[in-house]
């Protein structure tokens, strides 16, 4: 059954009060694209895993699709540091997950709030 104008609305006002976190897990749970914004700088992604790397910092990792990188491979596996992005929206567009070479089991991380 198709979503009515109300529906879309409230679904969309939801998100938008949401934290940079809570959208990179919808985006992940939900293979959602990304679009936000990192050290100063906008990129598209699929959000694949959110958690805490051995570091101690909560990361993202996903796959970039679009937008600027300082290597300048677009598009490729990327690490994001949840409190240097200064915006996430999650976007209507989806992905089919998983991609072949995603490491689901990456040893590098301590907890995983969520995976695609």
């Amino acid at each position: 059954m198709a979503e009515s104008a109300d529906q879309h609305l409230e679904r969309r006002r939801i998100r938008e009060g949401m934290t940079i976190g809570e959208t990179l897990v919808e985006g992940t749970l939900g293979h959602r694209v990304v679009d936000l914004v990192y050290h100063g700088f906008r990129r598209s992604v699929e959000p694949y895993l959110v958690g805490i790397h051995e570091a101690g910092e909560a990361i993202l990792l996903a796959y970039q699709i679009a937008g600027f990188s300082h290597s300048g491979d677009v598009p490729g596996w990327r690490t994001f540091i949840l409190a240097e992005i200064s915006e996430a929206t999650l976007t209507d567009r989806g992905f089919s997950a998983p991609r072949r070479d995603f490491n689901r089991d990456d040893p590098r991380m301590n907890e995983i709030f969520a995976r695609a």
